[in-house]
């Protein structure tokens, strides 16, 4: 499999997702132009994808959706509580791709098996994903505020994961921002903090896992120092080493495309 981080945070995401003949993007949070441009950077061409997947229906993650599907004609994956949340777009655009999707319910994307997990954010059914295939196994989970206990088992021992580290609590409580989206950003409908993220991925790496792309990062409440250094405590206390893995840090800038 091939992963690339076209962008990752609150002011958009996609990831773009590839094995054989199978092109999936996921999420489409920053508008077309910026993903056709990131795919045109890497040689690819964003007529080519196959199946679009959808983690929830926040406007990071959607805000590119409409016009994708004035140029695409694949199917939209994703859950009944996001396809019910997305009254807000043209369904005139969308209704004819939308195919639903269950956690916890593995379906077949060609040569990738997906499986949707259940997550805990202020959405109404946001999902994260393991995609696998005969040899390769990723985890991809960004926006939530915890990971439930269902999902351990399931996620542990990937080739690589795609995990959120959005902020840090000090610099978030410090911030400039209101009380309710402080507050938010903190209960278990909000967003997995460096120690939260640390403590999970020090549960589920295993063998197998080789790289680790910190996403969903905070511009304003988080650094890769305190990403890096948050990571070598928690890691350390489980005699782990976090130094032992490739570890990148997704943004708006795409990343290079990386193949497991």
């Amino acid at each position: 499999m091939k992963l690339y981080s076209i962008a990752s945070g609150s002011s958009g995401n996609a990831t773009y997702l590839e094995h054989e003949n199978v092109k999936i993007l996921i999420d489409a949070g920053v508008t077309f132009k910026r993903i056709s441009d990131a795919f045109l950077a890497k040689g690819l061409n964003i007529k080519d994808v196959t199946h679009v997947l959808l983690t929830h229906e926040h406007i990071d993650h959607v805000r590119g959706i409409n016009v994708l599907f004035k140029t695409l004609n694949v199917p939209l994956y994703t859950s009944k509580g996001t396809i019910e949340a997305m009254k807000f777009l043209n369904h005139d655009t969308i209704r004819d791709h939308l195919r639903m999707i269950e956690a916890y319910s593995p379906f077949n994307l060609g040569s990738i098996k997906v499986t949707p997990l259940p997550l805990s954010h202020d959405a109404i059914e946001p999902l994260g994903f393991i995609f696998e295939t005969k040899t390769e196994k990723i985890g991809y989970i960004t926006d939530t505020g915890y990971i439930r206990e269902s999902n351990i088992e399931p996620l542990k021992n990937c080739d690589l994961y795609y995990f959120e580290s959005n902020h840090d609590p000090v610099l978030l409580k410090q911030s400039n921002r209101p009380y309710y989206t402080i507050h938010r950003i903190l209960t278990e409908k909000g967003h997995l903090s460096n120690e939260d993220s640390a403590y999970y991925l020090s549960q589920l790496v295993g063998p197998k896992t080789k790289t680790i792309i910190m996403a969903h990062i905070s511009s304003e409440c988080n650094t890769k120092e305190k990403i890096h250094k948050t990571y070598e405590d928690v890691f350390m206390a489980h005699q782990l080493d976090i130094n032992n893995y490739k570890v990148y840090f997704a943004s708006q800038e795409p990343l290079e495309v990386i193949e497991l």
